[in-house]
């Protein structure tokens, strides 16, 4: 659980950076996503400790390709400004 919570913070961080970003009102600095990035670097580190072998390598990467596109997604569906 503690390593779907830390990779989602992580790819939150990234995203909030970008500029086509909806979750706030301005981006969040550039540091904000250099943190991101330590976050899912201590995500792999997290994965070693939880699973063995290409078990971490498989977490981790679908771990993140989900999280990466269901992150933008869930916000688009519920930030969407009716029109």
């Amino acid at each position: 659980m503690s390593f779907v919570v830390l990779l989602s913070v992580a790819i939150i961080l990234i995203y909030s950076t970008n500029k086509n970003q909806r979750l706030l009102k301005q981006r969040l600095p550039n540091s904000a996503r250099i943190g991101g990035y330590v976050l899912l670097a201590s995500g792999v580190i997290l994965a070693l400790q939880l699973f063995s072998g290409a078990a971490v390598v498989f977490s981790w990467l679908i771990g993140v390709m989900v999280l990466t596109a269901l992150i933008p997604f869930t916000i688009l569906i519920l930030f969407r400004k009716s029109q």
